[in-house]
């Protein structure tokens, strides 16, 4: 039995605290982890390391690699989930990811039949419960069938898919009609019906998944029938097909299994909003880190850095992220996708202040026109590349743990309020030697102080 983990979505509806360099999944939300990390641990009370597997870009290999860091589990589990990496190529939506993990795994001569397929970014509770759904959908998945997990909607959702069951079949029933994203009447009728939101898990023999590819996607299936490296270099000719779309919607074999849990997939603001519900004060707000609202109603508001303040708001989201601001009347909640497709070319929706990078990550504090200054953070064991800079020098101070500086030749270690002189054209290097993030405030001075002002050198 193995499980296949979905980390390559980009969560554009969460933005701005989602970015395209660092989508949802891996931005921290509850218990001080993120979401990603959250699905790992959920994951490993059931599965061992070594049949879970991960599927992401190749834009988000250090973010998982740093994340599965930072979890408390025993260090040969970490190795197991890194290696379990499989990066695709380019995004094609969760069918492609599933099948190039398959290949993977048929190169490597893993002939496991069992697989249930999970998103990164859902919140599941409590365990005990979300075992017994995955026991119930393990007996159908047995049978033949491939099973999808059902949550009873709370109200008219388009982003997601509905399913209207048949007859009863075990410990799960058999699904009469799948509809993916329905809109309109067709959404109002199927909520008549008594249809079930898909929570976007599957679980399903290998063998009957792929009978069912090669039925409904025959040009597909004929390109996975290649070897694992002809898959790969035919993988851009893939279409961007979900499972929902090219097999849910077509195949006579699909069943459900009630998930009667506390389930979210935080996919926009009022999901999340809704996670929070618990937060509402007396005039329904939910008001989280900084955020004040005054004389407003039903509203959400959320802010971790700035202090925001609302006044006589109704209906409406307010996020400060920073560098960006989102002011959403909940109605429009849907059309954030399109928003960010036309602010496309903005810097703000790709990048935060904050850039993660494979050794931490350093935020903008402040730009100007000949100074740029930043908070680097070194995780624990990391380095930067031994680098020079052509047009920029740099001074930095450290201001939390303590770091090794080579510069040139020389070794200097710092400690907390100790600082030293980079000049430009000069050979350096930081590296953390704790186990903890050593913090440094960087200014940097020049005529050219753009990132690609980098020449690397050797890493050791």
């Amino acid at each position: 039995m193995k499980a296949i983990v979905l980390a390559g979505g980009k969560g554009t509806r969460l933005w701005p605290l989602s970015r395209q360099n660092y989508p949802k999944q891996f931005v921290e939300f509850l218990e001080g982890k993120s979401l990603f990390q959250l699905t790992l641990q959920r994951l490993l009370n059931i599965f061992k390391a070594r049949d879970i597997f991960i599927v992401s870009g190749k834009d988000y290999k250090f973010h998982i690699f740093n994340q599965i860091d930072a979890l408390k589990i025993p260090k040969f589990k970490k190795e197991r989930l890194k290696n379990n990496l499989v990066l695709e190529p380019q995004p094609k939506s969760t069918l492609a990811s599933v099948l190039i993990v398959f290949k993977y795994l048929e190169e490597e001569r893993v002939n496991d039949n069992l697989f249930f397929i999970f998103p990164s970014d859902h919140i599941i509770k409590p365990l005990s419960k979300f075992k017994s759904s995955l026991r119930k959908a393990t007996e159908l998945a047995s049978l033949g069938f491939i099973v999808i997990f059902g949550v009873k909607p709370t109200q008219p959702k388009e982003g997601y898919g509905y399913a209207l069951i048949k007859k009863k079949l075990k410990e799960g029933y058999l699904i009469k009609r799948f509809v993916e994203k329905p809109k309109g009447n067709t959404l109002r009728n199927l909520l008549k019906k008594g249809a079930f939101w898909n929570a976007g898990i599957f679980c399903f023999r290998k063998d009957v998944f792929m009978e069912e590819v090669k039925k409904y996607q025959p040009s597909l299936f004929k390109i996975y029938e290649n070897s694992f490296s002809s898959f790969l270099k035919k993988f851009y000719k893939l279409p961007s097909l979900s499972i929902d779309c090219a097999i849910i919607e077509k195949t006579k074999r699909a069943a459900l299994v009630k998930f009667d849990l506390e389930w979210s997939d935080l996919g926009n603001w009022i999901n999340l909003e809704e996670f929070f519900k618990y937060e509402k004060d007396k005039n329904k707000n939910i008001v989280l880190g900084k955020a004040k609202l005054f004389f407003s109603q039903n509203c959400f508001s959320f802010s971790k850095e700035r202090l925001i303040a609302g006044i006589g708001l109704k209906n409406t989201i307010v996020v400060d992220a920073s560098d960006a601001i989102l002011i959403l009347n909940k109605k429009f909640a849907q059309k954030i996708k399109e928003v960010i497709n036309f602010l496309k070319k903005e810097k703000e929706i790709k990048d935060s202040l904050t850039i993660y990078r494979p050794w931490g990550y350093y935020t903008i504090l402040k730009e100007a026109n000949n100074y740029k200054v930043k908070e680097i953070g070194i995780y624990p064991k990391k380095y930067i590349s031994l680098q020079t800079h052509k047009f920029r020098s740099e001074h930095w101070t450290v201001v939390e743990g303590k770091l090794e500086v080579v510069l040139e030749n020389k070794k200097t270690v710092l400690k907390k309020n100790e600082s030293i002189y980079v000049p430009k054209k000069k050979k350096h290097r930081l590296y953390n030697p704790t186990n903890k993030v050593a913090k440094v405030i960087e200014v940097q001075l020049g005529s050219y102080l753009g990132e690609d002002d980098i020449r690397r050198f050797d890493l050791y």
